[in-house]
């Protein structure tokens, strides 16, 4: 079979999935810039409620809570996002979605204008219900709709937009735009634009050809679907391929069944491949990023200025990443193994310019700003992308859907223990927390090393024998 290329109709329909993913980095990157200031509001809030002033500490574990609420709403999405892709299909439950990110962007927004700080913790774990089903469903859906020479390329299209929102909503929180402590509800007022504009647009794409076959047995609308995305007659092959992969019934599918033989060991390196991307460390630097910069001596604008330059860098090495991983010089597990290696090195490094900066040498806190961004730049070449999509080449479309849901679920798991803990533990021994992520990505080193398979243009069976010779 030729290769496909991005036809204009699979380009339309991979964007419009992927604004789903822009509400995802969104709201990662929307709470860094003003968390000093919502912290402030808390504390006001909390004395107009109850009478009492907050200690900093205790308003930042209830602001750890909020930032945390967004994974365990994230959590359980994820958990549900297959059962809701298989029952309703990819693009209605993207349609569906959208609903509870507006129900979110009204409690978050409205908080600051009712003086209600719960509000906050509420509309957080809204967000993260309606991010979970996004991040469990959108990799799974691109994958699919994509050819097997370009599905690194389109899955990459989920990190490429958690990448742009990151940096437009860091851009948001800028003091001249809404970084105010008057204007900062109105950042997350915003995620109401994205779920209005892809509630429209998601009605011209296609659903999935791979839902259609192993879930409807519609052979007829899944050529169909090929038909328009490949942009040509000849995809009775592809089809054919489709058909025999899903020839076991979904009916007999469970949860239970990913955790039994022969699927246990690559549910496991799936599961592993998540916790690396997580536990890298890179959600301390992107939630705390301008709380930590101000508590290390950095003064004005200076930290909004070197959280918003980290997210540009993460935008820029995620485009270069876009063009490398479907590249015949490149596979997934070089990238992925190249991104913890060098992840470890800076992480070694920020502890010690941070360590400098706090001594007095004035020189190392730029230092650790360069750490920084070289941390967050490599990221972005291996562990940010390709994580996502991973599970979705491993497994076959009978088990895909509920594999990425466990899969997302794990990422969540393990975002949420990173943001819940990491201020408080920051708080005790400063700049030394970073030690936690240097000895994880020791870990994930060796286990990607040692168990991780390529899986660039093989099938999943393919995959999963290489994963047995491996154990």
């Amino acid at each position: 079979m030729e290769e496909e290329r991005l036809t204009p109709y699979l380009l339309f329909c991979i964007s419009t999935i992927a604004i789903a993913s822009f509400q995802d980095g969104f709201q990662i990157g929307c709470i860094n810039a003003p968390g000093p200031l919502i912290i402030e509001f808390i504390k006001d809030s909390h004395f107009s409620l109850f009478e009492t002033i907050l200690t900093k500490e205790t308003a930042d574990i209830i602001w750890s809570v909020a930032v945390s609420m967004f994974s365990v709403g994230g959590m359980l999405g994820s958990l549900v996002s297959g059962i809701l892709a298989d029952k309703f299909g990819r693009r209605s439950t993207l349609l569906y979605n959208n609903i509870i990110a507006l129900i979110a962007a009204s409690l978050l927004t409205t908080s600051k204008y009712l003086n209600l700080y719960p509000l906050i913790v509420i509309g957080r774990f809204c967000v993260g219900l309606n991010c979970g089903i996004t991040s469990g469903l959108v990799p799974m859906y691109l994958t699919e709709l994509a050819p097997a020479n370009l599905r690194g390329k389109c899955g990459s299209f989920h990190q490429l937009n958690i990448s742009i929102a990151i940096v437009f909503s860091q851009a948001l929180g800028l003091p001249y735009i809404f970084g105010t402590p008057e204007r900062w509800p109105l950042i997350f007022g915003f995620i109401a634009i994205p779920a209005i504009l892809q509630s429209f647009l998601i009605l011209f794409c296609a659903e999935s050809p791979k839902f259609l076959i192993s879930h409807k047995h519609n052979r007829g609308g899944a050529r169909r679907a090929l038909v328009r995305l490949r942009s040509h007659e000849n995809v009775d092959e592809e089809l054919n391929n489709m058909i025999t992969e899903a020839k076991k019934p979904h009916t007999d599918v469970s949860f239970l069944t990913l955790f039994q033989s022969p699927n246990l060991w690559p549910m496991i390196v799936s599961i592993c491949m998540m916790m690396s991307q997580q536990f890298s460390g890179i959600s301390s630097v992107t939630f705390y990023s301008t709380l930590i910069f101000k508590r290390n001596g950095f003064t004005g604008n200076w930290p909004l200025y070197a959280t918003l330059s980290f997210g540009c860098a993460k935008l820029v090495t995620t485009v270069i990443c876009l063009f490398m991983i479907d590249h015949p010089r490149f596979g997934r597990k070089p990238l992925h193994l190249f991104g913890l290696i060098a992840m470890f090195f800076c992480s070694i490094l920020i502890v010690i310019t941070l360590t400098l900066t706090n001594d007095g040498y004035a020189w190392a806190s730029y230092a650790n700003i360069f750490c920084i961004l070289m941390f967050v730049c490599f990221f972005a070449f291996g562990p940010g992308p390709i994580p996502w999509f991973f599970t979705s080449e491993v497994f076959d479309s009978t088990l895909r859907s509920k594999a990425a849901s466990v899969s997302a679920t794990t990422n969540w798991l393990s975002n949420w223990i990173v943001g819940l803990t990491f201020l408080p533990i920051n708080n005790i021994i400063h700049q030394y927390a970073f030690l936690m992520f240097t000895c994880a990505l020791a870990f994930f080193i060796f286990f990607t090393w040692k168990f991780v398979p390529e899986t660039k243009g093989k099938t999943p069976a393919e995959i999963q024998k290489e994963m047995c010779k491996n154990k």
